[in-house]
């Protein structure tokens, strides 16, 4: 129920008062001054080098906002580290030895193997002693997380008083008042429109701009030109049947769940339900969807009746896909136990693919790699051919047969929204000398996709100053939008007033009544603030929302809904939540206090540094 509390955080930190710093921000550029020193960061008297940073991102994608990320992680660890010190913090060794001992993959029949920690140790580090005290800083960091930020109560009242605000309702018609409602008030004539114009005379110059014709080589226009023959479709099919024509099967399932943690008894009662259902089923095979939809433990599929659509083989669960598969449509298993409970299951359907059904993808398939060939031997007479008859593309519309196609204006710096003439290195290409002066075929350009283009300019038009002429209706439009909004400002602040005052209220033409809630918003975030700041006390309230668009809209608040009631399970999933939210609070503020007392320093190393 409460999936919008933990998608919401910054929401219930308002609602409870405390937002505190979060657990992130310490951007390399918010360090104190650099010094000679080759580190990256120093923080207290610890000094993190890029290897340390390469080595913390071993087998992880190294893109630069992922070398931050790790950054920030190993700054915030060694302000731990430095605070848990200093305050006399010690990892025991036989805290240190139980730990390493108990970590699976360092047994060998549920002991500790020494053996294996020695191949471990071999293989990532220079000794035990190196690994152990990571290890030990490691717990250090994790015991000084608990004493800061361990699992927080959070009072019922306060889960309550949580709850009642996300789940209320409030009812409310809107109101809009836009700038365009204002046109004719506004001044556009001869003089505003001059004057506005002679204002922003840079704002209304036309960038360099050229007309292209070009010719387009695409691969899969290559591919649609091949013919494939039945006998190679049969032949592809027959190679490749068992992928081709996969088999899938369409399960209902009704699911009894068994915690990981039960005791036997717990499970064997939860076997003999799952055997009594099983028993039900049998005897009224027909309505094996309505016993799931009532019995099923299964939230995803149980409202389904217990459909879990069609699953190719090695989808499911190891026990589950052996059962489905070894079925005959309309059977029901025996009871099937996996790692999340005991299932029931029924095979409603098995269906597999014809070669009619995948004809149609073998051919693309065998059109495309046989393209493959031909498209590089086009390509490479695309580029001969274009180079050598430079003054003009007849010679590749002979050559390869290909048409030439003809463009709109295209800006230099403002690139269109066509992908292909849009691409940077086209328009790089068509805006060279060799192009734009000489007026010389481009070289290929090879704009994905599969695509390569040759293009020429067939117009060109410098840069230029527009007339007023041609960018009247423009700035007629920004009139009204900008002098529009100030006085659908105006208006709607002054009707809020009325309104407020209890003046003309049913006399606006309201839009239909809707609900709004916090679980559910359904209105910007700062229209839900204003909507959720009005009163209950007396109603119709209202609320004034000045937009960016200049529109400004008034809500009528006509009834405020109260929360429905939530079960146990749900207060407990919440009180979790703002636990969470508490600690985050908590350890921020912590994390705050320990980079004043720890002055965090950049040295000459940087993150993009190739040594």
């Amino acid at each position: 129920m409460f999936e919008f509390v933990q998608n919401n955080k910054t929401v219930i930190q308002v609602i409870l008062g405390a937002v505190a710093l979060t657990f992130v921000g310490f951007g390399v550029s918010s360090y104190t001054g650099a010094t000679d020193d080759p580190y990256l960061v120093k923080v207290g008297s610890t000094k993190i080098y890029k290897r340390d940073l390469d080595r913390a991102l071993e087998g992880q994608a190294s893109d630069p906002a992922t070398r931050q990320a790790m950054l920030e992680n190993m700054i915030r660890r060694e302000l731990l580290l430095a605070d848990a010190r200093d305050h006399g913090g010690t990892i025991s060794p036989d805290q240190l030895r139980k730990f390493i001992a108990a970590i699976p993959i360092f047994q060998e029949n549920g002991q500790f193997s020494p053996s294996r920690y020695s191949e471990f140790l071999k293989s990532r580090y220079p000794s035990a002693e190196a690994f152990e005290a990571e290890i030990s800083r490691d717990l250090l960091v994790r015991s000084q997380l608990d004493s800061v930020a361990g699992t927080q109560f959070v009072p019922d009242v306060v889960v309550n008083h949580v709850a009642a605000l996300l789940g209320e309702g409030r009812e409310l018609q809107a109101l809009l008042i836009k700038p365009s409602d204002f046109a004719a008030e506004v001044k556009t004539d001869d003089a505003a429109i001059k004057a506005f114009y002679d204002a922003n005379a840079k704002r209304f110059r036309s960038a360099e701009q050229v007309k292209l014709d070009y010719v387009l080589l695409s691969q899969d226009a290559v591919a649609q030109g091949i013919k494939i023959s039945d006998a190679d479709v049969q032949k592809y099919y027959d190679q490749h049947k068992a992928d081709l024509a996969g088999e899938q099967r369409r399960a209902s399932h009704i699911l009894l769940a068994v915690d990981k943690s039960a005791k036997p008894e717990q499970k064997a009662k939860i076997k003999a339900e799952a055997e009594a259902i099983l028993k039900e089923v049998r005897a009224n095979p027909s309505k094996f969807a309505e016993i799931a939809k009532a019995k099923s433990q299964d939230p995803g599929s149980a409202e389904k009746g217990g459909d879990l659509g069609f699953n190719a083989r090695g989808v499911m669960v190891k026990p589950f896909d052996d059962a489905v598969f070894a079925m005959k449509p309309g059977q029901i298993s025996d009871l099937v136990e996996t790692e999340y409970g005991f299932h029931i299951i029924k095979l409603d359907e098995v269906k597999s693919q014809t070669l009619d059904q995948v004809k149609g993808a073998i051919v693309d398939k065998l059109q495309k790699q046989k393209a493959a060939a031909l498209f590089r031997e086009q390509s490479d007479k695309l580029n001969e051919v274009s180079y050598q008859q430079a003054d003009s593309l007849k010679g590749v519309v002979d050559a390869l047969k290909l048409e030439v196609k003809h463009s709109g204006w295209i800006q230099r710096n403002q690139p269109a929204q066509d992908d292909l003439l849009g691409n940077p290195k086209l328009l790089q290409a068509v805006f060279s000398d060799d192009v734009l002066k000489k007026k010389h075929n481009s070289e290929v350009v090879d704009v994905g996709g599969g695509r390569l283009v040759v293009a020429r300019v067939a117009e060109h038009q410098p840069e230029r100053q527009l007339p007023i002429s041609e960018v009247r209706d423009q700035i007629k439009g920004e009139l009204i939008a900008r002098d529009g909004a100030k006085l659908a400002d105006k208006k709607g602040q002054a009707l809020l007033a009325e309104l407020k005052a209890g003046k003309n209220i049913d006399a606006q033409q309201w839009t239909p009544a809707q609900t709004v809630s916090r679980r559910a918003p359904s209105l910007p975030q700062a229209d839900m603030r204003a909507v959720f700041a009005v009163g209950a006390a007396k109603l119709p309230g209202f609320a004034g929302v000045r937009h960016d668009t200049g529109e400004y809209v008034i809500y009528r608040i006509n009834k405020v809904i109260a929360a429905p009631a939530i079960s146990d399970a749900e207060r407990a999933q919440l009180g979790g939540q703002l636990g969470q939210v508490s600690a985050d609070g908590q350890l921020g503020a912590y994390l705050k206090t320990l980079r004043e007392k720890y002055p965090v320093t950049a040295g000459k190393q940087s993150l993009s540094d190739s040594n």
